[in-house]
């Protein structure tokens, strides 16, 4: 095998890589109303099974970043401003889970 493919090869693999990580790094941010997060010790949104431990439900998501739009959605217990790259700021308001396990 020449070294050019070679080279290629490994170029084209490191694309896709990197590619995927991207992908999989926004995949957190893309929440709709009634999905179910944690916030893991990452500090970053992920989406959980609605019955976790811990688990919160998306009540509501606000364009911007002004996390005192959640105070007029019964239920919040916590407001979550999120930067997704490449993307415009929002804010999920969350509350507890349906069906979540207790603690």
């Amino acid at each position: 095998m020449s070294r050019k493919l070679l080279w290629g090869i490994v170029a084209g693999v490191l694309l896709v890589a990197g590619y995927l990580y991207w992908v999989d790094q926004g995949r957190g941010h893309f929440a709709a109303v009634g999905d179910c997060v944690a916030n893991p010790k990452s500090g970053q949104l992920v989406h959980v099974s609605c019955g976790s431990a811990g688990a919160l439900q998306v009540l509501a998501k606000f364009s911007g970043d002004d996390s005192n739009q959640c105070d007029a959605v019964d239920g919040t217990t916590q407001a979550f401003v999120e930067y997704p790259k490449g993307a415009a700021a929002f804010v999920l308001c969350t509350g507890t889970a349906n069906g979540a396990a207790k603690k």
